[in-house]
């Protein structure tokens, strides 16, 4: 009779001759879980993020409710200190199957009070200074120690946070260099919005639960930052041109948030030039008409790009 390690073995020669990934195998299992097996996730999944909410509540009422009577130790203590212990617990979860539900929790509640208490402990031990010094200290820490243990655990979490300190650190650093606010926005829209157009061209998408949220801000961030640096130039028309490019772009990746924030993107704009060069001319009432017609228009196209392209290169994906 076959033992256990040896059915591993046969599961790893089947796994490696067909190159399989390890997300491949969970997707697989999620996908045959029986209805008991998929209620005790759930229910599991639950009353992690419960016990980590009220985890979260209680520590941060008692930080406020003592922060003043506290010396400088006690303030690095509880949020430093209890920032690193959440993330060792979470490390810990992330290796018992039991508790593995509750990871995630574990590491977004670390990620809140280790960048706090590093800034208390900076703030409590220095005699002030330039604030972008200790941003960039607090962010650049966090992006290695984020970083390094996605390596290790390739948990999507772990890289949520690892992108969000890292572009908290370049927006200081920029910052600090004098660049211009809108200019920031643009560079760092567009390096987000490339870092997850390669996630989704990763085999199986295993970071695609994050891709979304990171697709719309990083969009949103672009078309902020270069219409601010566009409007009332002789460029102006790029803007246009960028947020029609957009809706394309999110047939080609697929993004249903880059469609929306492009839809939109485009409505502001027809909004704001008819505002600023036609709003006293003698046609403004039937140009709003025109306007109305036009965004029914825009928003019945991007319902039939997210069914006939979006939903169905997603689909094709998932399977």
């Amino acid at each position: 009779m076959t033992t256990q390690s040896e059915a591993l073995e046969q599961i790893l020669a089947i796994a490696r001759h067909h190159q399989l990934t390890p997300e491949d195998i969970s997707a697989a299992f999620a996908r045959h879980e029986t209805p008991a097996q998929n209620q005790t996730s759930l229910l599991s999944r639950v009353f992690s993020l419960l016990g980590a909410t009220f985890l979260f509540a209680g520590l941060s009422v008692f930080i406020a409710l003592n922060w003043e009577v506290m010396n400088t130790w006690a303030r690095i203590i509880i949020t430093l200190g209890s920032g690193l212990a959440v993330f060792i617990l979470a490390l810990i979860a992330a290796r018992d199957r039991l508790y593995a539900q509750a990871r995630t929790p574990l590491y977004i509640i670390a990620a809140i009070l280790q960048p706090t208490g590093i800034l208390v402990t900076l703030d409590e031990l220095s005699d002030g200074g330039d604030w972008h010094a200790a941003v960039l200290i607090m962010s650049g820490a966090m992006v290695l120690q984020q970083g390094i243990t996605f390596a290790q655990k390739q948990d999507t979490t772990l890289l949520f946070t690892t992108l969000l300190f890292a572009c908290w650190f370049a927006g200081t650093l920029f910052d600090l260099l004098y660049m211009d606010v809108d200019l920031i926005l643009l560079i760092i829209g567009l390096s987000v919005c490339a870092l997850c157009m390669g996630l989704a061209k990763i085999p199986g998408q295993p970071h695609r639960g994050m891709t979304p949220f990171w697709f719309l801000c990083a969009s949103t961030s672009i078309y902020v930052g270069l219409f601010a640096l566009v409007e009332d130039t002789l460029l102006e028309w790029l803007f246009l041109f960028a947020t029609c490019g957009g809706v394309f772009l999110s047939t080609v990746i697929p993004s249903r948030m880059v469609l929306v924030s492009s839809t939109v993107a485009i409505l502001a704009y027809v909004g704001y030039f008819t505002s600023e060069y036609l709003l006293d001319a003698v046609g403004w009432p039937l140009l709003l008409m025109v306007m109305g017609l036009v965004m029914i228009g825009l928003g019945a196209m991007a319902v039939r790009i997210n069914q006939r392209y979006i939903s169905q290169v997603s689909a094709r994906n998932r399977h």
